[in-house]
């Protein structure tokens, strides 16, 4: 590779526009690649620029994924990305803001393998059109989709995060208060997508994620099923999908008549990851960590953290059981069953200042009678 490509390589190009390296730092590493080809070494400039230390392997990575996807190394269609911030089978998302309304926005791009699997792209599309009928204060916004430069694309709210299990992990393990809290607004979110017909199947902790107020949000509707006559067949019959550590075990056995239950589950079991910070169960494989889902018998979260209440461990019981018939039918009874303990708890706080007050009281009444 030559002098003049080995600059105008996207990579490169990005990183001196961003001030990653400066140019005195690029000459450095172009004359050390001539030196290697001398001595009949076929060292790359982004090699030299990695071991050098000026870029990271990632950085490398991410910047190379953008300038393969944009015209000019930074504008998408009428968005200016900025850098990648997460990626999956489905596609890559990157941070990016609209050039014209100034908005910051996440990008979804489905990757170009998968339009040509129309199971897949299926399933993008199915994404693309649940946020589109969605609009809750605790589900990720959608703003805009479409395709550029023959890849399908969507752009929606950007979150700061981080996702509750960054967070939980960050903690070690959440008070039942605020555990409780974060669920319930996540179950507000969810009920407002099954009222919609639209069941997520994939809740866990990586896919809630904060915005910049605190306020939970749901994400990643990529696993997402319309629950309606005219979209079953989308769905992946016999197939699961879904996290292994969260998912119900109607997924397991692979169901096709999923409903809103599926996410009571993993929702429960999500709730247990805040409250302990560890999965409900935990296996060497797969087919041991499904098995135990099918199965039912978990370590109640009170041997992992004390301060969990017998209620929330009953609440925990009865969103994972086994049978969706004996679960929470709806995520408003969630709602409700959360609701119920917040209740309790305080009529227990004011129950026990009142009493702690008569006893003060009557102390007192003793101790004068006693005086006299």
């Amino acid at each position: 590779m030559n002098e003049q490509s080995e600059t105008n390589i996207p990579f490169v190009k990005l990183a001196l526009d961003r001030k990653l390296i400066s140019q005195d730092q690029l000459e450095e590493c172009k004359g050390l690649a001539k030196k290697s080809k001398k001595i009949g070494l076929e060292t790359s400039v982004e090699e030299i620029l990695v071991s050098k230390g000026y870029l990271s392997r990632q950085q490398v990575h991410e910047l190379n994924e953008i300038g393969q996807l944009t015209e000019d190394g930074t504008v998408f269609g009428a968005y200016r990305l900025s850098d990648l911030i997460g990626e999956g089978g489905m596609g890559k998302v990157y941070r990016a803001v609209h050039e014209f309304m100034g908005r910051n926005v996440a990008i979804k791009v489905i990757n170009a393998s998968v339009t040509n699997d129309a199971t897949n792209a299926t399933r993008f599309f199915q994404e693309i059109r649940a946020l589109a009928k969605l609009s809750h204060p605790n589900i990720v916004s959608i703003y805009d989709a479409g395709r550029i430069n023959r890849r399908y694309y969507f752009a929606m709210e950007l979150l700061s995060g981080p996702s509750l299990k960054a967070y939980v992990d960050s903690k070690k393990m959440l008070p039942e208060k605020e555990a409780l809290d974060i669920v319930r607004a996540t179950a507000l979110g969810l009920g407002h997508a099954h009222a919609k017909s639209v069941v997520h199947r994939d809740v866990k902790p990586e896919n809630i994620i904060f915005d910049a107020g605190g306020t939970p949000k749901i994400t990643d509707f990529g696993l997402v099923m319309h629950h309606d006559v005219d979209h079953l067949s989308l769905t992946m019959e016999g197939c699961l999908v879904g996290s292994f550590y969260y998912t119900s075990p109607e997924q397991v056995d692979g169901n096709r008549d999923i409903d809103g239950r599926t996410d009571i589950y993993s929702l429960g079991a999500t709730l247990y990851y805040a409250l302990t910070g560890r999965t409900v169960y935990t296996g060497n494989s797969p087919q041991e960590l499904l098995t135990k889902h099918l199965t039912g018998n978990f370590v109640s979260p009170r041997k992992l953290n004390r301060s969990v209440s017998h209620g929330t461990v009953r609440l925990i019981r009865k969103m994972m059981a086994t049978k969706r018939e004996r679960r929470f039918q709806s995520m408003e009874a969630v709602v409700a069953a959360i609701d119920a303990r917040s209740l309790f708890r305080k009529a227990q706080t004011i129950a026990l200042a009142a009493i702690a007050g008569i006893s003060l009281l009557l102390l007192g009444m003793l101790l004068e009678y006693l005086r006299y």
